[in-house]
């Protein structure tokens, strides 16, 4: 019995030895071999005279933007899609509230209207509702700035 503790004692130092030795080395290197050393860098000599900038190049002139005319903003009035209108009244106010449907979206009166057409986002102002007109007062036109990715003709 008491060999059997010396021989397990025995064996366990011995494992526990050989554990650090083999996380320094790769086990499937063949026996002897050491991996070959690493080379030190060397840190690539500079000239001491600093190197003239080239000159910046100018900047690309922005191209001029044609102004936004009447004739956009009649042509984008008539892109408008008025679906119809609706009329509720509150039951127990007896508020009346007129709806239309402008490019497949409801809208009040008070409310802002944006339609985007070549390029350019016009706003309008929604005044009044009535039985079957809407009543628009144009806000804003700004040009829609395209991006690069919006361009790409793979898409």
């Amino acid at each position: 019995m008491k060999t059997r503790h010396v021989l397990s004692a025995f064996f366990a130092l011995g494992t526990l030895a050989a554990l650090p030795a083999t996380a320094a080395r790769d086990p499937f290197w063949p026996i002897g071999y050491e991996p070959p050393k690493p080379e030190p860098v060397v840190a690539p000599v500079t000239d001491l005279a600093p190197a003239a900038k080239p000159p910046e190049p100018p900047k690309p002139v922005k191209p001029a933007e044609r102004p936004i005319t009447d004739a956009d903003w009649a042509a984008a009035r008539k892109a408008l899609v008025i679906s119809g209108f609706t009329q509720a009244v509150r039951p127990d106010t007896q508020e009346k509230r007129i709806l239309a449907m402008v490019n497949r979206r409801m809208v009040a009166a008070g409310d802002t209207v944006t339609f985007i057409q070549q390029g350019i986002r016009f706003r309008w102002h929604v005044e009044t509702i009535t039985d079957r007109t809407l009543e628009l007062v144009p806000l804003k036109a700004e040009r829609v700035v395209q991006l690069p990715a919006d361009l790409d003709p793979n898409k």
